[in-house]
This record gives C-alpha cells, sequence and structure tokens, in this order.
C-alpha cells in the first residue's frame, strides 16, 4: 500500500478542497492510503472528519502557527509584509518569500521520512504550495502538482517546479496555459474534476411552467472576476422583456454590497433578482433552477458550479473563456457567450427562456455530458493511474 500526503494549503473554502474530497474519497484505500495536510483550519475540515480521513494542520506537524483563518464571510487575509509588491520591497520580499518557503519545507522532509510517505499530491498550484514540492525533492519523495487555475510562474517557481513529477491541469486550457509557462509538456495533462453521479442527479419532478415562466441561477463568490455586474447588466435586458423570469444569486463575496445596491436602485432588477447569501445545499436549489450561469470576466480553469449543474440536468449558460468551452457545447447543454458581454449573455438566456424545447433537450445533454465526461470515477481512476506510472518509475530507479 502506497502512503499518499495531500497538501492543501488554500486560505479559503473553494471548488480545490471539494474536488480533493472527492478524489481521496475515491481511491481504492486497498493500494493508496490517504492523508491530507492543512495550512488553515478551514470550516471543510469536518467533513472530511466525517468521510474518516485522516488528516492534521501543518502547525501540528511542523510546530508553527497555521496562519488566521479567513471568515466565511469575507474570506480576506491579510497580506504578510514579505509579499507586498511595492517596487522598493521587491527584491527583500523574494528573499523573504523564498526563505520562509525553504524553511517549512526542511521542517516537513523529515517527518515524509519517518511516516513512510510514498507521494505528495499538491492539491493547489506551485506558488502555494512550494513548501510541499521542496519537501519532497528533500526527502526524496515524487510529487505531483494539481493546476487548478491559472497562474504566471516566477523563476523560483520555475525551479520548484523542475523536481516536480506530474502536473495535473483541470482542464485543457490550464494545461495550454502551463506548457506556455514553460513547464515541461511532457510532465503536463489535463484531467477533469469528477462530481458523483449517483449522490447529485437530476431531480425526479421538476415543474417545467410555461415558455416565460424560468428561474436562472448563479452559484458562486461574489467577487470582480466573476462578473455578477455583468449577469446583472443582461438580467435587465432580459427582465424588460420576459415576465416570469427570475434570477436567484447564490453566495456571498466582496462585491455583495455593490450588487445588492445596483439592483436597490433599479426598479426593473428589484422586480426578478434575488440575493440568497451563503447557502448551505446549493444542490437542491439547483435542481429547481431552469438555467445556471457562469459569468466569470476572467478565465475559469473549471467552474465545479457549471459541472455540478450538468449533473443536475440543468443547462449552462457560459463565457466562452478559460475551460468552459470544455463544459459547455452550444446548443447541446446551453450556450457560450463573447466573454464580458453583457448583451451576448442576455441573448444566449434570450434563446432558451423562448424556446421550452430547446431548453429540454438542454437539459438531457447537460446531464449526458456530465456522464461522458466529468464522473467521479472516471477522475479518480485517471488520478490514480498518474500514481501508479510515477510509482512504477520511482521503483526502477
Amino acid at each position: 500500500m502506497f502512503r499518499i500526503l495531500f497538501s492543501e494549503r488554500a486560505p479559503a473554502i473553494g471548488g480545490s478542497n471539494f474536488s480533493l474530497l472527492q478524489l481521496v474519497l475515491g481511491l481504492d484505500r486497498s493500494r493508496f492510503s490517504p492523508f491530507v495536510l492543512f495550512k488553515f483550519n478551514l470550516s471543510v475540515r469536518k467533513k472530511y472528519e466525517e468521510a474518516g480521513i485522516p488528516n492534521a494542520l501543518w502547525s501540528d506537524i511542523i510546530g508553527q502557527g497555521g496562519g488566521k483563518t479567513p471568515s466565511p464571510e469575507t474570506w480576506e487575509t491579510p497580506v504578510p509584509r514579505y509579499k507586498e509588491n511595492r517596487f522598493y520591497r521587491l527584491l527583500w520580499s523574494m528573499k523573504m518569500y523564498a526563505q520562509l518557503q525553504y524553511r517549512d519545507a526542511e521542517l516537513l522532509a523529515p517527518w515524509l521520512k519517518r511516516e513512510g510517505f510514498s507521494l505528495v499530491h499538491a492539491n493547489n498550484f506551485v506558488w502555494v504550495n512550494a513548501p510541499s514540492l521542496t519537501a519532497a525533492r528533500l526527502a526524496s519523495i515524487p510529487a505531483v502538482s494539481h493546476q487548478r487555475g491559472f497562474y504566471d510562474l516566477n523563476p523560483f517557481q520555475r525551479y520548484v517546479s523542475r523536481r516536480v513529477d506530474r502536473f495535473i491541469c483541470v482542464s485543457q486550457a490550464v494545461a495550454r496555459h502551463y506548457v506556455g509557462q514553460g513547464l515541461p509538456e511532457r510532465k503536463v495533462m489535463a484531467i477533469y474534476n469528477g462530481i458523483d453521479l449517483d449522490r447529485v442527479k437530476p431531480p425526479t419532478e421538476k415543474s417545467t411552467g410555461d415558455k416565460d415562466t424560468v428561474k436562472i441561477g448563479y452559484f458562486g463568490r461574489l467577487e470582480k472576476w466573476k462578473g455578477v455586474s455583468s449577469l446583472l447588466e443582461a438580467a435587465r435586458i432580459v427582465l424588460a422583456r420576459h415576465a416570469g423570469v427570475t434570477f436567484v444569486l447564490a453566495g456571498t463575496g466582496p462585491e455583495e454590497a455593490p450588487l445588492q445596491n445596483m439592483v436597490e436602485q433599479d426598479p426593473v432588477l428589484r422586480q426578478g433578482v434575488q440575493f440568497l447569501g451563503f447557502c448551505d445545499n446549493p444542490l437542491a436549489l439547483m435542481g429547481e433552477c431552469d438555467l445556471t450561469v457562469n459569468c466569470s470576466i476572467e478565465p475559469e480553469p473549471l467552474s465545479r458550479s457549471a459541472l455540478e449543474s450538468l449533473a443536475r440536468g440543468v443547462p449552462v449558460v457560459a463565457s466562452d473563456s478559460g475551460g468552459n468551452p470544455e463544459i459547455v457545447v452550444n446548443g447541446e447543454n446551453g450556450f457560450l457567450y463573447p466573454t464580458g458581454d453583457a448583451a451576448g449573455l442576455a441573448a444566449a438566456l434570450e434563446k432558451l427562456i423562448a424556446d421550452q424545447d430547446l431548453r429540454h433537450r438542454c437539459a438531457r445533454g447537460a446531464r449526458a455530458r456530465a456522464e461522458t465526461h466529468f464522473g467521479a470515477r472516471q477522475y479518480v481512476e485517471n488520478v490514480a493511474q498518474v500514481y501508479t506510472e510515477i510509482l512504477e518509475e520511482k521503483a526502477r530507479t
């Protein structure tokens, strides 16, 4: 049996936490024994504990403070002085950053050896997980880096990346980005995140309503790069033309107050837009929607809420950048629109609002695409195959 250390250094609850949970739950325990090491004491740890997955905090292992845990309301963390980007501090910041990352690695490496880990899986990009990847090198243990976003690599991060055995990217778009950043193409691969399709299913009963009675949902953070202001601009166009359409926004974040103010000041939006705040059971609400929207104005690596929408049999309208074109096929399970184009988003929504038969076809297509591309079993098997290849290579050397 191979012991796998999963390093989760994300400072906030998000899709990466739950995609990692899906992975460790699905691993064959007769072959792999997972252990998850969290940098921050996030509330999502409870789900790991409830599932019987061994885990700990970095502070438990290396005897240092794990950092301030962000509140679920803001998810904001202070920028340490050594990470400030002001020009006159840049060189000092880079030096301090490298020293602190290496210090953590030196403290972690002996523990990796004592515990007999066979492989380190860094669940986030190189920039966040440099200590885990460096510790693996110091302990002569293979390492995997899971690239879940679009980030530019600096020279220090490229140096750390030299000893990484594989880079798993959540979409082809992310894989192309990191090859462009100078990572060896032979080490970079795309493996889609998966949804538990046995648990997440289309509703058994769903009111179809008439063609103009449509609920449109947004599920995600309320922050600028998510483009929710453009969704509200599109909603104004749609609501002015179609009676019976409702927009529901489930999520919170730093843009919540400005967006609410935008709605309150507009009589058209006030009639048809609801803010639901943080949602404990988004899948249930998603199943009540006729459509969902991903309106990000920066590239989405691979939207988990869009994947969940497909699994629930709900068509998706999404901006055409990042991994979204790998999720949405025009006219098959939803529509793409030009990123940041509110009028284009409104037009895509109106195609589905006006054609109930098209909505139903896209709903069936949504579930079908989830089953062929984004199932949890396929996700876990593909990652496990990467582990097997790496460990077999290690055994031959």
